[in-house]
């Protein structure tokens, strides 16, 4: 739901307590296209802000005719973080290179009943929308710039018409089909009706005009990929490239296996076309799925982002988004026949290998992001940066960075070339996070707390364990994390995981706990049976939940090595609960490259937006 739906222009006015002057798109009619913003000129003559010490910005906008711009990437999952980062990619090229970027532009798809939302927001914006940098570490500091996008020509929604979401994948002129799903998006199973589409599709038969099969009108994201690639495929056209831009490490190798993985389920959909293993075979050799790395932190927009909207900036929108400025984005050059904007040019960094920049985003940003959501809950802390900033919580990360985060990075091979930069890159994850302006909450942190684990932060554990490292900070998040649990569990509060049922049941009357919530082998794979990693998660909920240890008590000892060890010599047999496993790793999960290992349903052993 936009974060004004339901709220009146009475209740909108009423809220920003001032006339205001309404952001417009220019016309697409008119052939020509640029911002139109209605800025509120201030006392003295400025744009600025009229808080104490922030300044605002505009960047120039482009200007162009959006009739001679064409789709060249469909992508799924028009959320927040997708128009902050890889929209604004494009938007910037089509500011400064036009001709190379003109046929670039994009077209969404809507898979889920809310993405009705975002679609009718967009068009009543003529596919246009501001993004809103912000940053500062006080008032005195605060700062704004303002960015209005147009690389979107359109968007669809896959529950009002599958069909031409299809046909708009498998349009010639589309030569990239991008993604951000969230990691637990790639663990839906296809359905019938998927099964019907794809068949549909390997026999021609899309626009034949016969009434669809009931479940084909609300299909998955992948059931219409398969669809569009299967429709590619019948008509002898050359296959999209399939680029994931969520936060999953070897996200390229991800989607290729969910793709290819679909050929057993296309079988047992019973899809009887004589072109299905020529099909299969041909998704496995001749499409392209690109590992990439995305980093830029998009918190949700707040009904009081947008009430303030108009002082503050000085135009109103009911759905901008509100970021920080840093963006950061990593690309495998590997694009069906290297077709692909020229996305260097505007600041990305195309490379061979992807795996490097991933697992360091992903272990000292996104790893670090969840430990310090726990923390700052249990803190009482409602901010990103409040709880950065807490006189314990901020040592803790650190230490959990340098010590545990880190030496896993300097263990892995491929990283030389980066390690020299960790502890910089460290300070500036801290710095970002301490970023008052962007007012991201600790609730959105803590969502589907579970698959960033089970994705994120477990292969670390594993491998220090399986070295003798210290993961002791590791055993602290997880004992936060129980304790932000049980609390809302509680308190009747809604945990917002995909998998809510599975961490709230332990916490609830005759739960179980602690022990029954590292019994869940789907989260915590094979450290559910360590013993002695369950024994030093028990040690540390145990001593924050006693009143004369308590949090800060817990914290004070990590940070400066008081009290408990956690190494893996030291989390030998017998640390844990009686009868639980020996202490040992399955020599598949522990012990064999990431790369050479992952499957759909352990995405992969190491990540967020």
């Amino acid at each position: 739901m936009p974060p004004l739906q339901g709220l009146s222009v009475a209740g909108l006015r009423a809220a920003v307590a001032r006339p205001v002057a309404t952001r417009k798109a220019g016309a697409r009619q008119q052939g020509g296209i640029r911002a139109e913003i209605k800025k509120i000129t201030a006392p003295d003559g400025s744009n600025s802000d009229s808080g104490k010490g922030s300044k605002v910005t505009f960047r120039d906008p482009p200007v162009f005719d959006r009739a001679s711009t064409k789709t060249g990437i469909v992508h799924i999952g028009v959320g927040g973080f997708h128009r902050s980062h890889q929209q604004s990619y494009l938007n910037e090229m089509l500011t400064t290179r036009f001709e190379a970027a003109k046929d670039w532009c994009y077209t969404g798809v809507g898979i889920m009943p809310n993405d009705a939302d975002m679609r009718n927001y967009l068009a009543k914006n003529d596919y246009t929308y501001p993004i809103v940098m912000r940053n500062g570490i006080d008032a005195d500091s605060m700062s704004t710039e303002v960015e209005e996008v147009y690389s979107m020509r359109d968007m669809l929604l896959a529950f009002e018409d599958p069909v031409a979401c299809i046909e708009a994948m498998a349009n010639e002129d589309v030569k990239i089909v991008s993604l951000t799903i969230t990691e637990w998006g790639y663990r839906v199973p296809l359905t019938m009706g998927d099964f019907k589409l794809i068949d549909r599709a390997l026999n021609g038969e899309l626009q034949d005009g016969k009434p669809l099969h009931e479940d084909s009108l609300t299909p998955t994201t992948f059931g219409v990929i398969c669809a569009a690639a299967a429709a590619r495929f019948q008509r002898g056209t050359r296959p999209f490239t399939l680029m994931s831009c969520d936060n999953l490490p070897h996200n390229g190798v991800v989607c290729k296996q969910r793709i290819t993985g679909a050929a057993e389920e296309l079988v047992c959909g019973g899809i009887c076309s004589a072109a299905l293993d020529e099909f299969v075979v041909w998704l496995q050799t001749e499409v392209c799925y690109p590992n990439t790395m995305v980093d830029r932190i998009t918190p949700a927009t707040s009904w009081e982002d947008i009430a303030t909207l108009p002082a503050r900036v000085g135009f109103e929108d009911a759905w901008p988004v509100m970021c920080e400025p840093y963006k950061h984005w990593v690309i495998e050059d590997n694009f069906v026949d290297g077709a692909r904007p020229s996305w260097e040019d505007v600041g990305a960094l195309l490379v061979p290998d992807v795996r490097p920049h991933e697992l360091m985003k992903v272990r000292m940003l996104n790893v670090t992001h969840s430990a310090l959501c726990y923390a700052g809950v249990v803190a009482g802390c409602t901010h990103v940066h409040e709880a950065v900033t807490h006189k314990m919580i901020r040592p803790f990360l650190k230490r959990l960075m340098t010590d545990e985060i880190a030496a896993s990075l300097r263990a892995d091979p491929s990283m030389e070339e980066l390690v020299g930069g960790l502890d910089a890159y460290a300070e500036l994850v801290l710095t970002r996070f301490e970023n008052v302006a962007v007012k991201d909450t600790l609730d959105r942190i803590a969502m589907d707390g579970s698959e960033k684990f089970r994705v994120q932060g477990r292969a670390v554990v594993i491998e220090g364990l399986a070295d003798e490292r210290s993961v002791r900070g590791f055993a602290l998040y997880v004992a936060l994390w129980a304790h932000f649990l049980r609390g809302a569990v509680t308190a009747g509060d809604k945990v917002r995981d995909a998998s809510a049922a599975l961490v709230s049941a332990p916490w609830a009357a005759g739960g179980g706990g602690l022990e029954a919530f590292l019994d869940i082998e789907e989260v915590f794979g094979v450290l559910a049976q360590h013993a002695g990693w369950r024994g030093a998660v028990g040690r540390e909920f145990e001593d924050i939940a006693d009143a004369e240890t308590g949090f800060e008590a817990t914290l004070l000892g990590y940070i400066f090595g008081v009290g408990h060890s956690c190494t893996g010599g030291d989390l030998a047999p017998g640390g844990g609960r009686a009868g639980r496993g020996s202490g040992t790793f399955v020599l598949e999960e522990a012990c064999v490259p990431a790369e050479l290992r992952v499957d759909h349903d352990d995405a992969a052993a190491a990540v967020e937006a």
